[in-house]
This record gives C-alpha cells, structure tokens and sequence, in this order.
C-alpha cells in the first residue's frame, strides 16, 4: 500500500472528511486530494501532524515498517457503540448496519462533490480603475472555490476601491463567468482603452455605454463611452453575485 492509499485509509477509518483533516493539520483540501491521488507529497512537518492525529509513527505513516490499519485502540466511545451493538437481535445489527453504510455513502458522495469542483485562476492585479487588464496574461493563482461560491465561476478577481459598495466591498474577491453580451443591471468586468473596471453595464438606445458605480459617493467614477467614440472596450465577463445590485437611485436611465 503506497503512501496515497495508506493516508486514504487512515482517513476512512477514523472516520474523517476530507475537509475535516484539512482543518484538522492545517492544510487546504486541494492538498489532501493531491496527497491522495498521489499527485504531491506532504512536507515532513506534514508528516508529524498526521503521525499524531492517526496515533501512528513516521515510519508506519510512509511504509517503512507494516501498520495494521485493523488494530488501532478504540476509543471509549467506540467501546460502547460496539457492546451496545453486542447486545442488539439480529434486526437491531440489520438497522445499525445499514445506517453505517448510508452514512458511509454519503460522506463519500459529499467528497466526490467536492473533488468536482475544478481549480479556476484568480487573477492577482486588483480590478479597478488605473490598472492594466490582467485577464488573459498570466498573473495569476489557481484557487478552488468553496462550496458556498457561485456555480459556473471561469475566474476570479479582487476587487480595489468601494465604488460597488455596499455590494461588492474593497478588497473582496469576486467570481466571473466569462461572456461577452451582458444585459442592463449585469455586474461585469469590463477593460477600457487597457483599464479595467467593475461597474453595472448599461446600454441606452443610441448605443452608449455607461459603466455605473452603485456606491452613490462614487457617481464620478462612472464611465461614459459613446457610440462612435472609438475606444477599446472588452467585457471580460458577467460578475455572479448571491443577490442582484440595482442601478442607484442617483443614475438617471
């Protein structure tokens, strides 16, 4: 059994989540999946937080010497589950054994849901007015977003400055869903003449675009391109947020 399987087993049998021994030595999940799988190997400081959790030694933790995974002492707790079960009919074992094996099922299809979720880039330079458009170069980090995040995120940004506020406060990272045809109130990533910005996206009837600023302190950072202007204007993608923000009540449509 290689090191991969041996933590997987080590884990089961405990039992933990994978997002529970994540929070357990101080690690993200993305690490335990990658222990896992085999693709990385955890550092030596790893090494003892794990040997203490699973009350194992170094050695039997990376395979040097034999570990019965069978033969770890049983808590106190797990002592009476067990005489308790002792003392059940055989329809009382049918029912605790199968709720330990739903449960089972459901830890493990709660962790494939969470293996689901793929990495996406968070794009390091903040998004705001006076920085250039970072979004197809390569300043950026791979981040898996929480189960809590929004469904259907391409990439990332952090946000600089309180023009969306309340909102989308600054500092706050956003997810992005790459498009390029938005819809009036749309929340969008938008890069102007090689500046890039967070604004609600308008369109009035002659064909000008307005880049709004929802925080109403903040009306004179609004962004106005006519139609026949002849700037450079990329929308990068729709910003997915919890809760629709409306147009303020200062933008007169």
């Amino acid at each position: 059994m290689d090191f991969s399987s041996r933590i997987k087993a080590l884990r089961l049998q405990f039992p933990l989540t994978q997002k529970e021994l994540a929070d357990s030595i101080g690690v993200s999940i993305m690490t335990i999946r990658n222990w896992e799988s085999g693709e990385k190997s955890p550092s030596a400081q790893a090494i003892i937080s794990l040997s203490k959790l699973f009350e194992v030694s170094a050695d039997e933790l990376l395979g040097l010497r034999s570990t019965n995974l069978s033969c770890y002492p049983m808590t106190k707790a797990e002592s009476k589950l067990l005489r308790n079960y002792r003392t059940l009919d055989k329809y009382g074992r049918n029912v605790v054994e199968t709720v330990c094996v739903l449960e089972r099922e459901r830890i493990e299809s709660s962790e494939q849901e969470e293996t689901n979720i793929s990495p996406i880039p968070m794009f390091v330079t903040p998004s705001a007015a006076g920085y250039s458009a970072p979004i197809d170069g390569d300043d950026f980090v791979m981040i898996s977003p929480h189960n809590d995040s929004p469904a259907g995120a391409d990439f990332a940004v952090r946000i600089q400055g309180n023009s969306m506020e309340p909102f989308i406060k600054d500092g706050e990272t956003v997810f992005v869903r790459r498009q390029t045809e938005l819809n009036n109130g749309d929340v969008g990533i938008f890069s102007i003449n090689g500046s890039l910005y967070c604004k609600l996206y308008y369109v009035d009837k002659d064909r000008n675009l307005t880049l709004v600023s929802a925080n109403p302190d903040m009306r004179d950072s609004n962004v106005f391109i006519s139609a026949d202007s002849g700037a450079t204007v990329v929308c990068y993608g729709r910003v997915l947020t919890k809760t629709p923000v409306p147009f303020p009540e200062y933008f007169d449509r």
